[in-house]
């Protein structure tokens, strides 16, 4: 497994690119590419943003994961050639809601665009722009803002307005549940009594035959077995660990 590198930029370094940004001072960014060449010139060119201070340079996945460990980044650029790029984004997207995700290289194609705004991307720089657009948009991106062509735009507004008209599956009875009924209803599933529920919740046992009854109500059962077989989990009676 490649180490990550990590390159910092002196503080009296001149800033080569003004513009106002989302991200605080002395904040780090990672580049992710399996071309090594040009995970060290991206870099190179970020550290001229006048807020990043730092980059971490990563040439698989395994060790981006292990940099966003160590110091989470306020930019993660990622090249779009990599392969399951688009999966790492999503992951991103879902599991470190303060990186801004940013994909380098995409073609401003439909398809391309929309596969990787989906995937939940910040905004992209595309394959055609010099090093001094790459910085700006960055900056715009940061911002909050995402330059585009027109088309793309429209592009994006349909696929907004289409996802918009799909009809959405109704709720279904476990959907309806409060968090602490919710986990009546897991302790329901593994086949606790009353009792058990209300020590493992440390509730009283009028309390937890009381959230039962309402897990009931809302699975539409009356008994616990309906309710287990509503939800669709099977029966795993679990060990009160407490005890042990």
């Amino acid at each position: 497994m490649d180490a990550v590198t990590n390159d910092v930029r002196p503080r009296t370094e001149p800033d080569k690119w003004r513009g106002t940004s989302t991200i605080r001072p002395t904040q780090t960014a990672l580049v992710l590419s399996d071309v090594r060449f040009l995970c060290d010139c991206i870099t190179d060119i970020i550290l001229q943003l006048p807020d990043v201070v730092s980059c971490d340079r990563a040439n698989t996945i395994e060790t981006a994961m292990v940099s966003i460990a160590a110091n989470e980044p306020a930019i993660m650029l990622i090249d779009v050639a990599l392969p399951r790029g688009k999966e790492i984004a999503t992951h991103i997207y879902r599991t470190h809601t303060a990186i801004h995700v940013i994909a380098l290289g995409v073609r401003e194609t439909d398809d391309d665009v929309l596969a990787w705004v989906e995937a939940g991307i910040a905004g992209y720089v595309p394959n055609t722009s010099s090093v001094k657009d790459m910085l700006a948009l960055i900056g715009q991106i940061l911002r909050g803002e995402q330059p585009c062509t027109a088309r793309i735009a429209g592009t994006l507004l349909r696929r907004i307005s289409e996802t918009s008209r799909r009809p959405q599956p109704p709720a279904g009875p476990a959907e309806m549940l409060t968090k602490r009924e919710q986990e009546v209803l897991n302790l329901v599933n593994e086949g606790l009594s009353n009792k058990d529920i209300a020590r493992r919740l440390r509730i009283s046992l009028s309390t937890a035959k009381t959230h039962v009854h309402h897990v009931l109500g809302k699975m539409r059962a009356t008994r616990r077995a309906t309710v287990i077989a509503v939800s669709g989990v099977s029966v795993r009676r679990q060990p009160d660990t407490h005890l042990l």
